[in-house]
Parts: structure tokens; sequence; C-alpha cells
């Protein structure tokens, strides 16, 4: 469990007992602030804290979704950069934030415990037992701590739509939604003929509004190189 993880269990918690809707400001202000989880989240730096808020906020490992699709995308392509700006999610406080419903399971997180110290045993006992001890050791097989059974395999997450947040069949090549019939596969731009990606709004060699039309990508054999 890493601090994606301990962030993301910490915000399910709240959300479960209240059961209420939240806001991006909800969550660095109130539910997740630093200053109340730099502590148990081992954050050294602020930028720590932001840069894990900001992976949860961009739908990384599929945990939580942000209502308007277009922020959870600028969210994603700000994190692809080389100096991405780790407080952008500021300038979206308004924007409403829910737990995706098919998110995996996390387990709780429990620090190992701690050995209690043996006490220390003095001078005249340990000549004591040192004098009436064996002078050879004995091997005690009993003590010999078994081998840990191995961890099941994690089960696969089920690919999310980038429009709706719904499973899409995993047995398929799936170029559309079936449930909102959002595009989920590069088209050629019916302007220039240039590849546009599915979560461009515009063409990147002509400039072609995407909002115009969106013609339905080709067969993989048929797209251009």
């Amino acid at each position: 469990m890493d601090s994606i993880d301990r962030l993301y269990r910490r915000i399910a918690d709240v959300l479960l007992r209240d059961g209420t809707s939240v806001t991006v400001g909800d969550l660095y202000q109130h539910l997740v602030p630093y200053r109340a989880v730099r502590a148990d989240m081992a954050f050294s730096e602020l930028a720590e804290y932001e840069h894990a808020l900001l992976r949860l906020l961009s739908g990384e490992r599929d945990y939580l979704v942000v209502e308007r699709v277009e922020v959870q995308e600028e969210f994603q392509r700000e994190l692809r950069t080389p100096n991405p700006i780790l407080g952008i999610y500021r300038d979206y406080a308004d924007v409403g934030v829910y737990l995706n419903p098919y998110a995996p399971e996390v387990p709780d997180y429990t620090a190992p415990p701690v050995a209690a110290p043996k006490p220390a045993a003095s001078v005249a006992s340990v000549a004591s037992e040192s004098a009436s001890a064996p002078q050879y050791e004995s091997l005690d097989l009993t003590e010999v701590e078994p081998m840990p059974a191995a961890a099941p395999a994690a089960r696969p997450r089920p690919r999310m739509c980038t429009g709706c947040r719904s499973p899409l069949p995993g047995d398929r090549e799936v170029r559309f939604c079936p449930f909102c019939g959002r595009v989920l596969a590069p088209i050629p731009c019916p302007e220039c003929s240039a590849i546009v990606e599915p979560e461009w709004r515009f063409c990147a060699s002509c400039g072609w509004p995407r909002e115009h039309g969106t013609p339905p990508p080709p067969a993989p054999e048929q797209r251009l190189r």
C-alpha cells in the first residue's frame, strides 16, 4: 500500500461514513487537508501530497471520478508534462467528486506491531546461566517459522470509459463506448487526414473542431500511418 492507496482509503472512509457529495475543494480543505494527514501519510513536503491528490483526481487506479470529464482529462494531461503544476486542482474547487463504484478494494492500513523490549539481565544471573549451560548449542526445529503463503493474484481491473466511467468489454477491441457512444479510438481528421486522438477536442494539424462531428474510427488495418 503506497501513498495513493492510503490517501484514497482516508477519503473513502469519510465519504462512505457521511454519504454526502463533495467537491474538489472539500477534499483538500476539509476531508484530507495536508496539515491533518501529512504525519499519517508520511508526506515529507507539500509537493508529495499535491502529487498524490492530483493523481487520484486524474482517475489513476480508477479510485475517484470527477463529475466534469474535461477537468479530469486536463489533470491527466498536466501529469504527462515534464514539470506539472501539482496544485492545478485548486482552480477547480467547485467541481464535484465521487467514489468510483467499480474501484478495487484497498486493505486497511495497519502498522506492524512493535515487540516489547526484553528486560535487562543482571550480571550475576548472566554469570550463573553461563556456568550451568552446556558448551554446545542444539538446533530446535520447532522454532523455525513457516514460509508465508503466497498472496493471491490481483484481480485485473476493467478498462473504464472516459466519458461515462462505465466498465468496457475486455474480450474485444472497443472503439465506441456501448453505454454513451463516446469514441475511444483514434480517428482520421476529415479535413487533413491526420490522426486525432480520442481525448483531443481539435485536430493538431489543421485545427478541425471535433465538436462539429465525429466520424467513426476506421478498422485497425485501414488507419493511416
